[in-house]
């Protein structure tokens, strides 16, 4: 069986801290320069204290801009006006920092998400403190040559 690359049990040794986060209340419109401007497949959604909300990923544009049975496409205008917190996911499931990297890994796979938002819950809400990619995994787990 091969090692782990480093000696790495946590998650918090392999999230990426302080992630780029969007607010409830940002516009479509500017969401998606964000996701035009920054390769990424979604944003935690945080309050202004730091308190995640929810997730927002480039399927939930999709599925707003999704055309109807005859092709027709939504309004991209009346659309592009609504909130970040009309198309979000709530109810994201999370891990935490002390968390062991196997149970990140076995998360995406039996739900096929990309990224999980790393949150501490100190006995109150979940503050955002990092996030998990595949791409953070993968790093970990593929020996060194």
């Amino acid at each position: 069986m091969t090692k782990l690359r480093r000696s790495i049990t946590a998650i918090s040794e392999v999230m990426t801290s302080a992630p780029l986060t969007v607010r409830p209340d940002l516009s479509v419109r500017a969401l998606v320069t964000l996701f035009e401007g920054h390769d990424r497949d979604g944003f935690p959604v945080v309050s202004t204290d730091g308190i995640l909300r929810g997730i927002v990923t480039k399927l939930d544009l999709l599925r707003m801009l999704r055309p109807d049975p005859d092709l027709s496409t939504p309004d991209y205008e009346t659309l592009a006006s609504r909130k970040v917190e009309d198309i979000m996911r709530t109810g994201v499931i999370t891990v935490e920092p002390g968390d062991p990297v196997a149970a990140a890994v076995e998360l995406m796979i039996e739900t096929r998400l990309h990224i999980l938002p790393v949150v501490q819950r100190g006995g109150g809400s979940p503050v955002l403190v990092g996030l998990v990619s595949q791409g953070d995994l993968l790093r970990v787990l593929i020996p060194e040559e």
